[in-house]
């Protein structure tokens, strides 16, 4: 058997060139183009998510957050284009009810459980309903997270980290940063992992632009285009 047989035909191509004599300003730029075809395809899986995400109508998830300050969230994530969300709380307000009409553009919130006083109609600016953070219920889907990300991608550095297991699952390691200190909703890098079943995100960690981990998000048990009841988000 030859040398050609056993090497992959750029790294054959890249050792033809050192022993030829053009070696390492060639040699590096085999490198370069190895590197910006493993960048484009990193930046492909954060495209393909959001391809896949356009394709879908609705999803369900158990999102569980938490934050270097201690604070946990365990809730039953409700999509349905063009807008509605409903999260089902089981940590914090265990039994609380929040659902978010496009239509109206506002939020009822039921704070002891759906069918049961006081009612609430709010907007989804109010503090009330808002995280630490700012985060709102009427931006608050993977479509917006993954617009994030490519607002950070677009200039600056996309790292593949490679297949990682994931609560059973395979997923695709990807690390997002910001060029320089630039920051979308506070957060200069991402952390995704990609599930490579359905290709959107299985689990997200967020950083600020000094490095401090601001939210760890793990997505569990996610169905795809799920049948609602017709009342569901408008009960």
């Amino acid at each position: 058997m030859i040398i050609k047989d056993l090497l992959p035909p750029t790294v054959m191509f890249a050792t033809l060139l050192v022993f030829s004599g053009i070696a390492y300003p060639a040699a590096n730029n085999i490198s370069v183009v190895l590197m910006r075809s493993e960048q484009t395809m990193t930046t492909d899986l954060i495209v393909s998510a959001q391809q896949r995400f356009n394709q879908i109508r609705t999803y369900q998830v158990m999102m569980r957050s938490s934050s270097p300050q201690g604070e946990s969230k365990i809730i039953r994530y409700s999509y349905q284009k063009p807008g509605y969300v409903r999260m089902d709380f089981t940590q914090p307000h265990s039994g609380a009810v929040l659902i978010y009409s496009p239509v109206s553009a506002s939020v009822k919130l039921w704070p002891f459980g759906l069918g049961t006083l006081p009612v609430l109609t709010l907007s989804p600016a109010n503090s009330l309903i808002q995280d630490d953070r700012g985060h709102r219920v009427d931006q608050s889907d993977i479509g917006v997270l993954l617009g994030n990300i490519r607002r950070l991608q677009r200039d600056g550095t996309t790292t593949l980290l490679g297949e990682e297991k994931l609560s059973g699952r395979t997923t695709t390691h990807v690390s997002v940063r910001g060029p320089a200190t630039m920051s979308v909703e506070g957060v200069h890098r991402y952390d995704i992992w990609l599930d490579k079943y359905h290709g959107l995100p299985a689990k997200v960690i967020s950083y600020a632009p000094d490095g401090q981990r601001l939210e760890t998000v793990l997505m569990d048990a996610m169905v795809i285009d799920i049948r609602f009841p017709v009342d569901f988000f408008t009960p």
